[in-house]
């Protein structure tokens, strides 16, 4: 395993991070075994969420049970929309990170990630809520994910013009398979001026759907397909597969070791539902492709 810093955080943080939503339907025995292959391949990073309920109770469970809360990170996410509207509000973000803390069973979440934005909160005022959080020592950072480059760096520019502390993370999504469309609503993928501005600062990365869902094994699952089945996707995965064969890897390793070596400062958020899954998504963090291979992959030329 590969780790990188997210700061202000004082612990390594997996390349890999482990995403609880995928463990929807099963029931904790089967999630414990996975959890803990993930573990023992050096995974530490864990992803959940308010809108995840029993899973984030499932993984409380289980770091509570190894007794290895302290040394896991949690990405932990507040402010999904609601049959209300939008959650992101100072009251609403304060009751569902207390409610997490509850499920995981910790006092304090490592980076609180914000679910969605909502462009009509002035983004000052966010930074000032999670400021508010960091001083009562609630959380140690804190993220956007499906926020714009430009919403988060309005933010830090705040943040540094008062004197407080700014966005730790960008949580978008990201793959070897291009979106067509939203998974669902309010999704927002990096796009080439968000990966240069990521490239050039070096800001963190942490990428959701980064194997696309499952489209790379092969799923037929309806909104994976609504979004990823098209012409020019097809073709990466026949590519992703041709390398998997001279890697000795699956096209999912594939995929996930795409993003893994591009030239950001990327940390892989990917689901894992068994241990073989959980190793081979960890054994993809070791697999460096070359430029050669990433220029293949996305247009079929060797050429870099």
């Amino acid at each position: 395993m590969k780790y990188g810093n997210i700061a202000p955080l004082d612990k390594p943080v997996s390349r890999i991070v482990a995403g609880s939503d995928y463990l929807m339907g099963q029931g904790p025995n089967v999630s414990f075994r996975a959890y803990d292959a993930f573990w023992a391949a050096g995974g530490r990073a864990f992803d959940s969420a308010f809108c995840y309920g029993d899973n984030t109770a499932i993984l409380g469970a289980w770091t509570t049970s190894r007794g290895v809360a302290d040394e896991a990170v949690f990405l932990d996410k507040v402010g999904h929309p609601d049959a209300g509207g939008s959650t992101v509000r100072r009251d609403k973000v304060r009751s569902q990170l207390d409610r997490n803390h509850v499920l995981l069973g910790v006092e304090k979440t490592d980076l609180c990630v914000f679910h969605r934005d909502d462009p009509e909160v002035p983004v000052g005022e966010i930074v000032d809520w999670m400021n508010e959080l960091i001083a009562e020592g609630r959380i140690g950072g804190y993220g956007g994910s499906n926020w714009t480059v430009d919403r988060i760096r309005e933010g830090n520019a705040y943040a540094e013009a008062h004197g407080k502390q700014g966005f730790s993370l960008n949580n978008p999504t990201f793959s070897l398979a291009i979106a067509a469309q939203p998974l669902w609503h309010g999704c927002i993928t990096l796009d080439e001026d968000g990966r240069r501005w990521h490239e050039e600062s070096g800001f963190p990365l942490c990428l959701w759907s980064s194997t696309a869902r499952g489209w790379f094994a092969g799923t037929q699952e309806a909104d994976v397909l609504r979004s990823y089945d098209t012409e020019e996707n097809r073709a990466r995965r026949e590519r992703a597969r041709e390398l998997a064969e001279r890697y000795g890897v699956d096209p999912v390793g594939i995929a996930l070791a795409y993003v893994l070596n591009q030239p950001m400062n990327v940390f892989a958020l990917c689901g894992l539902r068994t241990p073989d899954q959980a190793k081979a998504n960890c054994a993809s963090a070791d697999l460096v492709l070359t430029p050669e291979d990433l220029t293949y992959l996305e247009s079929g030329r060797a050429d870099s």
